[in-house]
């Protein structure tokens, strides 16, 4: 858009065009460490040439400072892109949205003291978060270079007055707390799955051994308590490698069905989908036929993985009774289905085909040449729709090889242990050694088990624990960094 380019002063007629669009840049400080990730975006003219900062990232990311000026206060482009980027109802910004009021040591009144100057600043702060409809003490006074001054020098009290502090406090105590919850929520499930499987195995384990141990408590070996003990630890082993036959043919039934859902949500679909609304725009004479077009590929994508959703629900009720029937056989109550969560990608396409609603009415839109507003509509809202489906895609080729793993990996485990189990067993039948020694050895082998069960039950209480931040209330001392 023409509008939004920069003028060449110089030579009428032409624009500045940046050589770059963005830059990534890496700085090593505490914060950055611990996970913090900053997007710096520029202003009102430049978001309207970004479409996908406002389409995709402003409304993804888990929080927002948005940086105003305290000697202009809220300007009406501050609320401009206040209401039409920031506090919209599609967007996530779940860690919270905040002010911060730069230039705040213009309001520093040396001559009528500080309690004159903190009402200034007050009143400042009360305008602000009247007007952007936030908390006040969601809006932070600073100077940022004050601030930085107060670091360079080493000025305690310049830098406690620069209240810079209080930003990285904000970020510390609200922000990266909520990214370390996000990372908490999505791995302690996974960790505390394989620590419970690895508890089983090695109660089962220990309960074999002891049995064992039982056998050898006389002055000689009980050979047919012995034998008997292998003869169940056959049984068992025959029983689950059973099993593990079954689950291979289960496997490969999950295969035939993820195949079919992979088809459902395929790369070369979608670019059909695509291809003929690319065409359809291209052909349309009226506005009403091209917004049609438009919203008609959102109704093609979403009826998709509405179908993906049907057939995916079908899916995991076979691998749930496939997960209760092996239940009911063995002990292994703990292990559950993995699910394949397509519901999340149904919702995300229909706020999708919201902003995209939104994108069709947009006045801009509305009075654009027919083909740059399809060349348009491709480069932001199709753009976006791929990345999607890229997504879905991800998760629908993986879920069919995840489902039944629990439940082959802890036929496997129990598999070799058993006939580890047997061999010993057998060997100790055939063999004449002194059942003190094999005493010994067995008491040594449980006590190690015992051991491992115990710093396992201590692995699951640590993990059970909140996150750094949320014990400590901090991250780490950063007032010496610069």
């Amino acid at each position: 858009d023409e509008d939004m380019l920069e003028h060449d002063r110089n030579r009428p007629g032409n624009v500045l065009v940046p050589a770059w669009r963005n830059a990534q840049i890496s700085i090593r400080h505490p914060l950055f460490e611990r996970g913090l990730r900053i997007l710096d975006t520029p202003g009102l003219n430049a978001l309207g040439s970004e479409p996908e900062l406002t389409i995709s990232m402003l409304p993804r990311a888990h929080a927002i400072i948005f940086l105003l000026s305290a000697d202009t206060g809220v300007t009406a482009s501050d609320m401009t892109i206040w209401k039409e980027h920031i506090d919209t109802e599609h967007a996530d910004h779940r860690a919270g949205r905040f002010a911060v009021l730069n230039k705040i040591d213009v309001l520093w009144d040396d001559l009528q003291g500080e309690k004159h100057t903190q009402e200034a600043i007050d009143r400042v702060r009360g305008y602000t978060a009247d007007h952007l409809g936030m908390r006040q003490q969601d809006v932070i006074p600073l100077s940022a270079k004050q601030g930085l001054l107060a670091r360079v020098k080493g000025n305690e009290e310049l830098f406690g007055r620069s209240n810079l502090g209080q930003l990285e406090q904000l970020i510390i105590q609200r922000i990266l707390m909520h990214k370390e919850q996000l990372i908490t929520q999505s791995l302690i499930n996974d960790m505390l799955g394989m620590l419970q499987n690895s508890q089983a195995a090695m109660q089962t384990r220990l309960e074999a051994l002891e049995e064992e141990l039982h056998a050898c408590s006389g002055i000689t070996m009980d050979k047919d308590a012995l034998r008997r003990l292998a003869d169940r630890a056959q049984r068992d082993y025959d029983f689950y490698y059973k099993k593990l036959i079954t689950l291979r043919s289960s496997r490969r039934l999950m295969d035939s069905q993820g195949d079919m859902l992979k088809g459902l949500v395929s790369e070369e679909r979608f670019e059909a989908h695509a291809d003929k609304i690319r065409q359809k725009m291209s052909k349309s004479w009226t506005t009403a036929g091209m917004n049609h077009s438009m919203d008609h590929f959102f109704e093609l994508l979403e009826s998709d993985l509405t179908n993906l959703l049907s057939e995916g629900h079908l899916a995991e009720k076979m691998v749930g009774a496939i997960y209760r029937r092996y239940n009911e056989d063995t002990r292994a109550r703990h292990l559950e289905p993995i699910p394949l969560r397509a519901g999340r990608h149904v919702i995300a396409v229909r706020e999708l085909r919201k902003k995209a609603r939104r994108f069709r009415i947009s006045p801009k839109n509305l009075l654009t040449e027919q083909s740059l507003l399809v060349r348009r509509f491709f480069n932001v809202m199709v753009e976006e729709a791929r990345t999607l489906h890229q997504r879905v895609r991800v998760d629908v080729e993986r879920w069919p090889s995840e489902a039944l793993l629990p439940i082959m990996q802890y036929s496997m485990e129990q598999k070799q242990l058993l006939e580890h189990q047997i061999r010993r067993l057998r060997d100790m039948v055939r063999s004449d050694r002194d059942s003190r020694a094999e005493r010994e050895r067995l008491q040594n082998t449980i006590t190690d088990l015992k051991r491992q069960l115990e710093l396992a039950d201590a692995m699951q209480r640590q993990i059970r624990k909140p996150a750094p931040t949320l014990i400590q209330q901090k991250v780490v001392n950063i007032s010496g960094a610069v």
